[in-house]
């Protein structure tokens, strides 16, 4: 069975989860933990009343950081600021931590970055995946991060291309969920991750 699968961030303020809840389009959402290294001032400013809410609501949710790394050290700094934010709710969460690879500039040393934030996070008990659009897993990724499960942007009617398996689909950035004002992601979910990582 695909599952719809909504990402949110503070772009989309606050959102009144009852209404998402009760509308019945939404089966599990991606909050954003921040951007970068791991700095409070980083830290995405409505991150903990979603994912409290979520829980309070029983919505099943993971988690992303968008990645500025260039370096080990910047993969390393922010898989801390995941495990900072994330550690309280980890026996909460259904859906995988997501690296959020797309940034300008970070292309040549994205796949080993991953793989440093991927096994700091494996280690700490998470389940960890990769989001980039298809162009960047097709010209920079490629198969090289085949170990982690896959979520891939391609805004269209036509699912993702890539070489590989993947387990979500981010098909719009335009979707209309009630409770959340103006635009939000979707994604379809053909993975039951609730089943595997809650087992």
């Amino acid at each position: 069975m695909i599952k719809h699968i909504m990402d949110v961030s503070h772009h989309q303020g606050s959102i009144d989860w009852e209404k998402v809840k009760k509308s019945g389009l939404v089966d599990g959402v991606i909050i954003r933990v921040g951007f970068g290294r791991n700095r409070v001032t980083q830290d995405d400013r409505e991150f903990l009343r979603n994912v409290t809410e979520c829980i309070r609501m029983n919505i099943p949710f993971g988690a992303y950081i968008y990645s500025y790394a260039k370096t080990e050290e910047d993969a390393k700094s922010e898989a801390a600021h995941v495990r900072r934010l994330l550690n309280p709710y980890k026996s909460y969460m259904s859906y995988p931590v997501y690296y959020d690879l797309e940034q300008k500039g970070t292309e040549k040393s994205a796949v080993k970055n991953a793989i440093v934030f991927g096994d700091i996070l494996e280690n700490a008990g998470y389940w960890v995946g990769i989001y980039a659009n298809q162009y960047w897993w097709n010209t920079y990724l490629k198969n090289d991060l085949d170990r982690f499960t896959k979520w891939i942007a391609r805004y269209s009617i036509n699912p993702p291309t890539i070489s590989g398996k993947y387990a979500m689909w981010q098909y719009t950035s335009k979707a209309s969920i009630p409770g959340v004002k103006g635009n939000v992601d979707m994604s379809y979910c053909y993975r039951d991750f609730p089943a595997i990582i809650r087992k």
